[in-house]
Formats: structure tokens, C-alpha cells, sequence
């Protein structure tokens, strides 16, 4: 059923919905998402035992972060889309029904929280893209949203996109085959415009888990096998204008290293040099201190065993990952959760997973990103995955 011919005002334009976006509208016309909004700000749920005992009381606030990259269906980047009526969907949603900070705020109440426990939600976005002040800011600014994007310096410097979206462009013009120097001679056959995407998800999950010269090697093969055009990569990033007007709108800015390596794969002292450059840099082009970070790709195995102390020693009063969850009181400040939601259509749906988020106990194993995903993105979204998390679905 088209969301246009339908009552709810909080749909994004769809074509079809899926079992599980049926299920949450039902829930939500009901009156049972909103009771489960409210139960969750007082009881979590005992992963351990699926009886109704398993409802607990609430002991310690919670704080989600939520995780974008852009918000636009056009270019760069291929692995991730966004439309815009669904991007405010989502912002109206949170406006409607949760307590939204920035990152400065999120950070000062969990290290001082309020007596009673509360839930907050935080938004941010990764890499820096330029459709972000084209869509999103309008959006932000008109629900009063103080979103933190995480910048890559030496793209915003330089204009250029980084190198896994470099990739990814090179598959979708490519001709049917490409060879790469990777372990095992990798040959790559080429179809679709999704099976291109999932190929460069592969591609840059392997490459991420490499020696950074084997990497650029990879890389430099690639772009002599494929002329990479000049249009797609025009304006792809924001500039340093865009940045100071969108900070002057409330738009907060922290770094996401120089050049988004896998940081588990550098030494100690080129994880800092990442780190405090990029921090620099920022700093001098927007004018005032930038004291949150977000770690690229941001698993455990993807950081390493020294980024969380080099993003302390750097200075930075945060750093967030992608590992799937939320935050409490006490966490360690430089191992921050997030989770992606994006890719949910309906309000019903993202108010779910929303719920979803908090109703988990804190002790309760890290949550994975939701099993059922919509026919319409399952690429984009597989890639977005492998990218972002290493998803074992690209």
C-alpha cells in the first residue's frame, strides 16, 4: 500500500511494507507502541529468561546514539542511502517522543546522571558528506536537533572522497571484470548495479583487515584498471564554508581521523599522528575545540588494542564505535556505543527498534542490528553492514 493513500502522516513513501513493518504499524494503531515507550522508560528486559518475570525495574539511565552517514539516494556514497522523507520521519519521531542531546550534554549527564533514570538519544553522523547541508540541515534545524558529524580531515581538506568510496564508484563503472593483488589472486565478476555494491562491501571489508601499504597497493591496481569519472567525485564532501554555517545553525563537528584507516592496523604512533592531526586540523578550520572522535569502521577488531587510551591522550572527551548498543552511566567514555536504525521506513517501525534499543538489560550481551531488513535496501544495506560493522551479509 502506498504511504501516500494512507492516514498516518509519519510514513516515508513506500511501495510495499514488509511483515515486520506491518506488525509495528498494527502495534502502533493499537496504542501498544506507545505503552511499550512507556514501559521501557522503567523496565528492561532479562535476555536471559524469556518469562514475564524477566521485566525488571530500570536501575541507571540510558543513552542511545544513533549512527548515519548521509542523507540522499544519489552518488556517492553507493553503499548507503537515505531519502530525505524518511531522514525526517525519523528526526520528527525522536522530536515527538524522546529527550535529544548533543554529544556535550550526553557526556555531561553520564558522568553526572540525574537521580531518577532517564533515556536520551543523541544523533550523529560519520565522514562528512556534503548532502548533509543540503537535506539534512533544514531538517535538523527545523526540529531543533544539535547532531554531532564526525569529519575525515584530510577529505574535507582535500574535497576528495575516501578511499572505499573510491571503490566503490570504480565497481559501478567498471566493465565486467576486475583482478585485484589480494591474497588468493582475487578475480571479481561484475553484474548489477546492487551486485557491484556487495563486490566493493567485500572488497573493503578485506582490504580493511590489511597491512595500510597492501591496502593502498589494492587501491592504485583498481584505479589503473577502471578511469574513475570526474563528475561523481565533484562536491561530494563538505567544504569548510558549509561546515561553519551549519556549526553556526547548532551543528556540532569531531574528528574521524585524517584519512579513515582501520585503526587496529596501524602502530601506536601513527594511530596518534591520525588522531591528534586530524583533531588539529579541525580545530584551526572551524575556530574552537573538537573534543569528540568516532573511530572508522568502529569494531573492537577494527581499533585495535591501543585507540581507546589514544583517543584519552589525544584530548577527546568521547569516542564512539559501532558496536550495537546503548550507553549508561560509568561507561568508559572512549568506547561509546551507537546503533544504525536508518534504514527503518515506517514511524511504527523506528519507534520500535527505538524501544527495542532501551528495553535491553545493561548487562545483556552487545545487540545485533535487527535481523529482518527491508526488500527495497537489502544491498545497500548488506554493504552498509560489512562497511560499518563487517557484516557477514556482504
Amino acid at each position: 500500500m502506498p504511504a501516500t493513500c494512507h492516514p498516518d502522516a509519519d510514513i516515508a513513501p513506500v511501495q510495499r511494507w514488509s511483515k515486520r513493518e506491518i506488525a509495528a504499524q498494527a502495534l502502533s494503531w493499537t496504542g501498544g507502541l506507545s505503552l511499550l515507550r512507556r514501559i521501557s522508560r522503567s523496565r528492561e528486559l532479562d535476555s536471559r529468561s524469556t518469562r514475564l518475570q524477566a521485566l525488571r525495574r530500570v536501575s541507571q539511565s540510558k543513552y542511545l546514539i544513533l549512527c548515519y552517514h548521509r542523507v540522499g539516494t544519489e552518488g556517492i556514497p553507493y553503499y548507503c542511502t537515505l531519502p530525505v522523507p524518511q531522514f525526517e520521519m525519523q528526526m520528527r519521531y525522536l522530536r515527538r517522543h524522546y529527550r535529544i542531546l548533543s554529544m556535550a550534554e550526553m557526556v555531561a549527564e553520564m558522568q553526572n546522571p540525574p537521580a531518577k533514570p532517564t533515556q536520551a538519544v543523541a544523533v550523529t553522523f560519520d565522514d562528512g558528506y556534503s548532502d548533509l547541508h543540503k537535506y539534512a540541515l533544514p531538517i535538523l534545524k527545523k526540529h531543533e536537533i544539535p547532531a554531532t558529524i564526525y569529519l575525515i580531515a584530510d577529505c574535507i581538506e582535500s574535497g576528495q572522497v575516501a578511499w572505499y568510496d573510491r571503490i566503490f564508484l570504480a565497481l559501478q563503472v567498471a566493465c565486467s571484470r576486475i583482478e585485484l593483488p589480494l591474497p588468493g589472486a582475487a578475480h571479481f565478476s561484475l553484474g548489477s548495479s546492487q551486485q557491484r555494491i556487495e563486490v566493493g562491501a567485500r572488497i573493503v571489508s578485506i582490504l580493511r583487515n590489511t597491512p595500510v601499504a597492501q591496502r593502498k597497493e589494492a587501491c592504485a591496481a583498481l584505479e589503473k584498471q577502471v578511469q574513475l569519472p570526474a563528475e561523481p567525485l565533484s562536491g561530494r564532501m563538505l567544504s569548510w564554508p558549509q561546515i561553519r554555517e551549519m556549526r553556526s545553525a547548532g551543528i556540532f563537528f569531531g574528528a574521524h581521523t585524517l584519512s579513515h584507516p582501520a585503526l587496529g592496523q596501524l602502530s601506536r604512533a601513527e594511530i596518534e599522528r591520525e588522531l591528534a592531526e586530524s583533531k588539529r586540523v579541525l580545530q584551526e578550520r572551524i575556530g574552537e575545540p573538537v573534543l569528540d572522535f568516532a573511530f572508522p569502521f568502529g569494531r573492537p577488531e577494527d581499533c585495535g588494542p591501543f585507540a581507546y587510551e589514544a583517543a584519552a591522550r589525544c584530548g577527546f572527551r568521547s569516542a564512539v564505535t559501532t558496536t550495537w548498543g546503548y550507553n549508561t552511566p560509568g561507561a568508559n567514555m572512549h568506547a561509546l556505543r551507537r546503533v544504525q536504525l536508518g534504514d527503518e521506513r515506517t514511524s511504527a517501525a523506528f519507534g520500535l527498534q527505538l524501544c527495542r534499543s532501551f528495553l535491553a538489560a545493561s548487562e545483556s550481551a552487545p545487540l545485533t542490528a535487527p535481523a529482518s531488513l527491508p526488500a527495497r535496501s537489502e544491498a545497500h544495506l548488506a554493504a552498509e553492514h560489512a562497511l560499518v560493522q563487517g557484516s557477514s551479509n556482504a
